[in-house]
């Protein structure tokens, strides 16, 4: 399945014929990194983290979940909040071949698609120093990719059952943005610590009173619970947001490239390699269009 989703992303999309996923690994792990994201407490502004070559990251990853815990608590210590998550895929863009591993094999078939088409996007496109345009970039190939393969294999049920998870990915989105929305006002204001920390504990508390109304409504699907069990803080946030904050962008460009991925590619790697004072410029007007 995954060689056949492999050509689909080659030859359906036009993702780059690398050698990637046409080996397998077991890596020992049920992941293949854990990914570190850090914030001040009152800030929506994620801590980054720059490397040789890579260029920066607003989130650190490990192999090794020791050291990942470590980390962890050291940034705790001097009071930021953190969030840690285990991830069952990474891409190394294009600078090698990266195999499929052991970690993806809880996905449905629908959900292995998006996973390998949004990778193998990474190769496609990676701009510097821009977690969220990066990762929004993947999101929206490996989500349009995958409703394209869902349609290909599984005809007008598997689509009407994918966009219905679909539906359910945006809600949550939409959720995440609005709360966000909130703790960069709240963050703006001149009060004192103590009642910040109070009415900052207030808006993680009306989100969860949110999410279980939105789980109503999807007729009790708990595909979000563990996300919600956690002892959530600004950081979380912050790490859902960075995939898809830019997601309306893209969709638009798509439409304005006529649905043609090549097209598509094009136009996005054009706006990638403006200044990103520049870039950001160009996605608002976009936007507007």
């Amino acid at each position: 399945m995954i060689k056949e989703i492999r050509e689909f992303a080659i030859y359906e999309i036009g993702l780059l014929p690398t050698e990637s996923y046409t080996a397998y690994v077991d890596i020992g792990r049920p992941y293949a990194i854990w990914a570190l994201t850090a914030t001040p407490e009152f800030s929506t502004v994620p801590k980054m983290w720059c490397f040789p070559v890579a260029g920066c990251s607003s989130y650190l990853g490990f192999f090794d979940v020791t050291r990942a815990e470590r980390a962890k608590h050291e940034l705790q210590k001097n009071g930021y909040d953190v969030s840690l998550r285990g991830v069952i895929a990474f891409s190394t863009i294009g600078w090698f071949s990266d195999p499929a591993m052991n970690t993806y094999f809880n996905y449905s078939p629908a959900g292995l698609a998006g996973l390998i088409i949004h990778e193998k996007a990474h190769e496609v496109l990676y701009v510097k120093n821009d977690t969220a345009f990066n990762e929004a970039f993947a999101g929206f190939v490996g989500q349009t990719g995958q409703q394209l393969w869902v349609a290909k294999h599984y005809g007008e049920d598997g689509v009407k059952k994918n966009l219905e998870q679909e539906k359910r990915g945006d809600e949550f989105g939409s959720l995440i943005i609005g709360v966000r929305n909130e703790l960069r006002t709240l963050y703006k204001k001149d009060i004192a610590p103590d009642q910040m920390r109070l009415e900052k504990n207030k808006i993680f508390a009306d989100m969860r009173g949110k999410y279980v109304r939105l789980k109503e409504s999807w007729g009790g699907d708990r595909g979000y619970d563990a996300w919600f069990a956690k002892n959530l803080n600004n950081a979380d946030i912050v790490g859902e947001n960075e995939y898809k904050d830019l997601m309306p962008f893209f969709k638009k460009l798509f439409e304005l490239s006529g649905k043609n991925f090549p097209v598509f590619y094009e136009k996005a790697r054009t706006i990638a390699d403006l200044p990103r004072i520049e870039r950001y410029l160009e996605i608002e007007k976009i936007l507007k269009q």
